[in-house]
C-alpha cells in the first residue's frame, strides 16, 4: 500500500477544512473527500453506506456544484455480515439529507448487494463505507468500478482500522491484483484510487 503524507495530500488537493462537528463514522477522513470535491467539482456522487447521512450532509453543505447525490444503504431490519456493524444499521437511512433535492436514496433489504449498475448514474466520485466484510468490500468495489467515469475517484473507508480488519484484507487483495493503484492517506483510514478505466 502506497501512503501519501497528509500534508502532501492537502498541498496537492487543497483544503478540506469545514466548520462544525465531523461526521460520526467518517470523522476527519471527511476532509480528504472535501478536498477532492473542491478540486474536481464532482457533479455526481455515490455513497455506499450513507447511514443517517452525516458525511453526505457535510459534502453537500460544502459542495454547491454537486447536482446528484445517490446514497445507498440497507433496510433497518438488515442483519450485518459482521456483528460489530449491527449497531450502525440506520433506523432511517439518509434522514439528515432526505429533503435535499439533489439526493436520491436507495434503500434495499441487502443494500448495495441488491443494486445493479443500471440503477446508478455514471459517477465522478464514489465513497465506499458500507458492508465491511471482505466479500462486501469486493462487491461494492466491483459495483463502483462499473459506474465510475474514466478519471473519477473511488474512496474506501476504514483501511487499517483494527475493529474491521477485513477491509484492509480486501483492499490489499485489490491492490495485489491492480498494481498497487489504491493509496492510503496518512493518519487516517481513507484510501483512494483514480480510475484509469471507466465510462
Amino acid at each position: 500500500m502506497n501512503v501519501i503524507h497528509r500534508k502532501t495530500f492537502f498541498g496537492m488537493f487543497g483544503s478540506g477544512a469545514f466548520s462544525g462537528k465531523p461526521p460520526l463514522y467518517t470523522g476527519t477522513d471527511v476532509e480528504p473527500l472535501l478536498a477532492f470535491s473542491r478540486t474536481f467539482f464532482p457533479k455526481t456522487v455515490i455513497e455506499i453506506g450513507i447511514q443517517r447521512g452525516e458525511t453526505a450532509k457535510c459534502l453537500l453543505d460544502n459542495s454547491p456544484w454537486i447536482q446528484n447525490y445517490v446514497g445507498i444503504d440497507v433496510a433497518p431490519s438488515h442483519r450485518t455480515a459482521l456483528p460489530v456493524q449491527q449497531s450502525e444499521v440506520p433506523k432511517q437511512p439518509g434522514e439528515l439529507v432526505k429533503n435535499d433535492p439533489r439526493v436520491r436514496l436507495i434503500v434495499k433489504p441487502n443494500g448495495s448487494r441488491d443494486v445493479t449498475p443500471a440503477e446508478l448514474p455514471v459517477a465522478d466520485l464514489i465513497y465506499i463505507d458500507g458492508d465491511h466484510s471482505k466479500t462486501g468490500v469486493l462487491q461494492d468495489t466491483e459495483l463502483a468500478r462499473k459506474v465510475i467515469r474514466k478519471g473519477g475517484i473511488i474512496c474506501w473507508h476504514d483501511y487499517g482500522n483494527p475493529a474491521v480488519p477485513s477491509v484492509t484484507k480486501a483492499i490489499d487483495f485489490l491492490n495485489g491484483k491492480g498494481g498497487n493503484a489504491i493509496c492510503l492517506i496518512e493518519k487516517g483510514f481513507l484510501c483512494f484510487e483514480f480510475c484509469r478505466n471507466g465510462k
